[in-house]
């Protein structure tokens, strides 16, 4: 008896440990596939830097993969709408910022109301006409929606129509950056000669 229970006591938690892997089996074969980083010992394994070098390889060899920022965003409209409609809002603040920059104002964009101040310099400096300026109005006030309400949920077609004005809006600031450049650089060419 006493040997038993000896046995058993040297058996069992490498009992439960079996029976909670068989047990477990199923679910965490479902998780290993999202796994991120993976650590055993001294294998480690990180599954997205992988994927990153060999996405940068393949857009070498292959050009005509090059990373396309509106088609990623309308794809992952479809699962995370409210995610693509910030993304997008941070592509439209980015050509913004790059205008007035090209455009040499000097101005602090570092402050608390930074998008609706950015609006104001656009239409101040009559980068955007009003309509294009309620555009952005209305495309700011959306996204601060979507960032700041408690539950505020966008559905994915709205999401993709969002997405679509953002990148006209953006088209037409990255123009008016380029003729900005291009004067610079005629301005620069003249007082050189």
């Amino acid at each position: 008896m006493e040997f038993v229970i000896q046995l058993f006591d040297k058996l069992a938690w490498p009992l439960v440990i079996l029976i909670c892997v068989y047990s477990l089996k199923r679910p965490i074969s479902k998780l290993i596939p999202l796994a991120k980083k993976l650590k055993f010992k001294d294998l480690e394994v990180e599954f997205g830097q992988e994927l990153k070098s060999i996405v940068q390889k393949a857009e070498g060899a292959f050009p005509e993969l090059k990373y396309d920022h509106k088609s990623l965003l309308i794809a992952s409209a479809n699962n995370l709408p409210n995610s693509a409609v910030i993304e997008s809002w941070e592509a439209v603040d980015v050509a913004a910022e790059a205008l007035i920059r090209a455009k040499e104002i000097n101005i602090k964009l570092d402050v608390n109301t930074r998008y609706k101040h950015i609006e104001s310099i656009l239409l101040k400096e009559n980068l955007i006409n009003t309509k294009q300026g309620k555009l952005f109005s209305e495309l700011r006030q959306l996204r601060n929606r979507v960032a700041h309400a408690v539950g505020y949920e966008i559905g994915k077609v709205e999401a993709i129509q969002y997405i679509e004005l953002c990148f006209k809006l953006i088209s037409y600031l990255e123009t008016l950056a380029c003729e900005g450049e291009i004067a610079c650089l005629a301005r620069v060419e003249k007082i050189a000669s």
